[in-house]
């Protein structure tokens, strides 16, 4: 039963995060939480994901701005590792009611407020947005939200784009996956579960790369919204 939601969950996030640049860690913490305590589902979320950070940093790596990875990585990383290490000390079942609620604000948010989002934001607003997207990483394992809006700003085309949010994402996935160990959030218990995580979000990929010119992204990402949602309320139950 495990395996196989695991393998279902992290098919959809590989076509998810293949199609629209990110989401993969959203809808793997969906499903995940109900197999494993919420900082352990978040560490487990983010090693599935490293496999698929690679395939498509190698995939848009002449398209990447490295320029544009250095410094939010710095801030992103400290943040994600703060959090990473108080994870592991604070009530479970009250972070998965906070996750419940960030769920749900999360799918307002891209239901209904961000189709507005237009303006470049200042310096200042740029550092909260990765700030708290480093502190959402490391307690849910969900930091690409207010990246994607970062970066859209702060790209020109669709590949340098995916190709810069994914060098951020992937070093950021195996920074936080080596602090994970050290503070044995993940054991090598999880590792047949993050084997099987892995073959399924490469299969998600395979699959992504097929549809992604002929996909309706925005329909996808609207779906996806939904669901977060229902994920955020049922957490809360």
């Amino acid at each position: 039963m495990v395996y196989a939601g695991i393998i279902v969950v992290s098919l959809c996030a590989g076509i998810l995060q293949g199609v629209t640049g990110f989401g993969s860690g959203i809808a793997m913490m969906v499903v995940l939480p109900v197999f494993f305590p919420l900082n352990q589902a978040a560490g487990v979320s983010c090693a599935i994901a490293i496999i698929l950070s690679i395939l498509m940093v190698a995939r848009y790596r002449k398209h990447i701005q490295i320029r544009k990875v250095l410094w939010p990585a710095i801030l992103y990383m400290g943040s994600s590792g703060i959090s990473i290490y108080f994870s592991a000390m604070v009530n479970q079942a009250l972070m998965k009611k906070v996750f419940g609620v960030f769920l749900v604000l999360l799918s307002i948010y891209y239901l209904f407020l961000a189709v507005k989002q237009s303006k470049k934001p200042n310096f200042l607003l740029s550092v909260v947005f990765i700030a708290v997207s480093g502190v959402c990483d490391g307690l849910f394992g969900i930091g690409g939200p207010l990246m994607v809006l970062y970066y859209l700003s702060r790209t020109q085309t669709k590949e340098e784009y995916l190709g810069t949010i994914q060098a951020l994402f992937l070093t950021n996935l195996v920074y936080g996956t080596i602090l994970r160990i050290a503070n044995r959030i993940l054991t090598p218990l999880h590792l047949p579960y993050i084997g099987i995580g892995m073959i399924g979000i490469i299969l998600g990929l395979a699959i992504a790369n097929k549809i992604v010119d002929r996909a309706d992204g925005e329909k996808i990402k609207r779906v996806t919204y939904v669901v977060i949602g229902i994920s955020g309320i049922l957490n809360l139950l």
